[in-house]
């Protein structure tokens, strides 16, 4: 009898430490798991701010000696250029934006504009220049109907593919990294705002 006692005690003690190794087994695996969700969603994060930098402390891109190299005068003044035309596109579609309202396409087309702004401010970056400030933000005139707006919309896109088409690209010839994105702003101005401003004109 007291062997068979025995024999149960040790098959409970057995059990009990089998259940207590899976449920700490499941519990590592819970917390690597979430410890791996907690990561990408930081990458996640680290990505979407880094999308959207528009301050002056733009983040910088990954793995690269600064500065990159010393540009030349007109390098750096079509630089110059191409950000005080992003800001002033940002700062008009922002006004019409705490005039109006969160309407489209106004309130799509600024979050390109954010981005714009952040593709040319790291350019600075990696060149080491100076980023100016936005010069536009709350000193620019705007109509008074969401059609009015658009046909502003229309003309200032117009303008933008124009500048960097007939005079910056050109410009900025010998820098691959530059040319890259000169043209995607331009490309994005032509094929995607201007539609949709003159959508919304019309």
């Amino acid at each position: 009898m007291k062997t068979a006692i025995t024999i149960l005690a040790i098959l409970f003690l057995v059990g009990g430490l089998l259940a207590y190794q899976a449920s700490k087994e499941d519990s590592d695996t819970s917390s690597s798991q979430d410890q791996t969700t907690d990561q990408s969603q930081q990458q996640t994060q680290a990505q979407i701010n880094k999308e959207n930098c528009v301050s002056d402390e733009c983040l910088q891109v990954d793995n690269l000696e600064y500065p990159a190299g010393e540009l030349p005068a007109n390098v750096q003044e079509s630089l110059v250029k191409a950000l005080d035309d992003e800001y002033k596109a940002y700062a008009t579609y922002d006004a019409v934006i705490s005039k109006l309202g969160k309407i489209r396409p106004f309130s799509m087309i600024i979050r390109a504009e954010e981005q714009h702004i952040s593709s040319l401010k790291a350019l600075f970056d990696k060149y080491g220049l100076d980023i100016p400030g936005n010069s536009y933000i709350d000193s620019v005139s705007i109509a008074n109907t969401k059609a009015e707006n658009c046909s502003v919309g229309v003309a200032a896109e117009i303008a933008n593919a124009d500048l960097y088409r007939n005079e910056l690209l050109p410009t900025v010839s010998e820098y691959p990294d530059i040319i890259s994105v000169f043209t995607n702003l331009m490309n994005a101005s032509q094929d995607n705002h201007l539609p949709a401003f003159q959508k919304c004109a019309s």
